[in-house]
């Protein structure tokens, strides 16, 4: 039960206590009025009587007192009209009768006296019940004014109560309303999701053996390899058999870079074997740039060239108005790299992130630019990633924090190489390693 509910049922509860308590107050003070009332009522009475026999009493004297002292007016043949009127049957003497009357007298002054303390303590007792109903009804006025602030407050506080729950109850129906909604949107969505991602799946495996066997071949390839010819020599026969060619620093030639040199633009084609540039009639290195000039010479015993029927290389001349060529170079285009992971170039069997950035010097001599951060970009075209990460193997249970660690960064490795390389291969951007980059840059011959 919550907090809201609770506080109800305590008001409720209160209310309740609190009525069948005025009630019962109600009704022991209006019971008191009551019998307080009777009381003075038959005081009043008893007053009332007494006051009719003291007038009767002293009526009759009057008239005895009248007949003794000579009144004309009393006869004596109004003396049995004053028996009678006094009640008595005694002697017709005077004075026997007066005697009698004086002891009737002074009986009824006795007990006027007495009636008047009667009535003196009658009203003395209306009095105190008149104060003690007034008291009674100044409590009963103040407790049913306390109780109906009260009450007043309660009944504030169980509306305020309601018209929350009231509203918690329907924004908590609305919120389940709509959490239902998103919930068989996002179910519909997932669906829908799954389905195209089962059709996807079941397309892309009927490729996933083609996509395998051509995996090097996902790289930028013009659809005409002559389109690849880089420039041409202008000139032969320096001091020490130098050659010049048509680019420069202008078109980001630097020292160190290497071509192909092939008769004309029709002899640059693609090994079908490797799908590589197939080897020209020499390879040339820049030994020095000028801005659109630079000079170069002969690699030696180079893979270029055509061989004997006995084996041996024979090199063809380099002639003016030969062309040359680099897979990854063009003039008119900066190639854009991505470099991933480690690398091993020196051969130690050790991969290094130093010698990644040894990749990136080498991207930036060649011309080219590095894209940085490990998302695959939209202009990107080549990917160069190092040695792939071994799959680390579960570690037990027992396994401390350091191991759980270490596991967590190889587990992190191998999946950023695996999902940048799928993700490669499904955008057809060329994937190469350090011995393919060599390759189609001419130094790996």
């Amino acid at each position: 039960m919550n907090q809201r509910t609770t506080g109800l049922v305590v008001g409720l509860v209160s209310f309740v206590i609190l009525t069948v308590a005025l009630t019962a107050t109600t009704i022991y003070f209006f019971v008191g009025m009551q019998k307080e009332a009777e009381k003075a009522k038959n005081a009043s009475d008893a007053q009332r009587l007494a006051q009719e026999k003291d007038r009767k009493t002293e009526e009759a004297y009057g008239q005895l007192m009248g007949f003794v002292l000579g009144d004309p007016n009393a006869r004596p043949d109004g003396v049995d009209r004053i028996k009678e009127a006094l009640g008595s049957t005694a002697s017709a003497n005077v004075k026997a009768e007066l005697a009698d009357l004086r002891a009737k007298v002074d009986q009824l002054s006795a007990d006027k006296a007495g009636m008047e303390k009667l009535v003196a303590d009658a009203q003395a007792e209306a009095k105190q019940a008149r104060e003690q109903a007034k008291q009674a009804s100044t409590s009963a006025q103040a407790a049913s004014k306390g109780v109906g602030d009260t009450l007043n407050e309660y009944k504030s506080r169980t509306d305020e109560y309601g018209t929350k729950v009231e509203t918690t109850v329907t924004e908590v129906r609305q919120a389940q309303a709509d959490a239902d909604a998103r919930v068989r949107t996002a179910e519909e969505k997932h669906q829908r999701e799954i389905d195209d991602a089962s059709s996807r799946n079941a397309e892309l495996s009927t490729r996933i053996a083609e996509l395998e066997k051509n995996a090097d071949q996902y790289r930028m390839k013009p659809a005409n390899a002559a389109a690849l010819a880089d420039g041409r020599v202008i000139d032969v026969g320096g001091a020490e058999g130098e050659i010049y060619l048509s680019i420069g620093s202008k078109q980001r030639v630097q020292p160190g870079m290497t071509f192909e040199v092939y008769d004309s633009p029709n002899a640059i084609k693609f090994d079908p074997a490797t799908n590589d540039l197939a080897p020209g009639k020499a390879r040339v290195v820049i030994l020095k740039t000028s801005e659109n000039t630079s000079t170069a010479k002969i690699v030696p015993d180079s893979a270029s060239g055509s061989r004997s029927a006995s084996g041996k290389r024979v090199q063809k001349p380099i002639v003016r108005d030969d062309v040359i060529a680099n897979a990854m170079y063009s003039p008119d285009y900066r190639y854009k790299f991505m470099v991933h992971g480690k690398f091993d170039f020196d051969g130690d069997g050790v991969a290094t992130a130093a010698e990644a950035d040894y990749i990136r010097g080498r991207i930036k001599a060649w011309g080219g630019e590095v894209v940085e951060g490990e998302k695959l970009r939209g202009d990107v075209d080549f990917i160069v990633m190092g040695k792939q990460p071994p799959q680390p193997p579960e570690p037990p249970a027992d396994a401390d924090t350091d191991t759980y660690t270490a596991y967590r960064e190889s587990r992190k490795a191998y999946d950023a190489y695996r999902a940048l390389f799928d993700e490669a291969k499904t955008a057809r951007v060329p994937v190469l390693n350090w011995n393919r980059m060599q390759v189609l840059t001419n130094e790996g011959r």
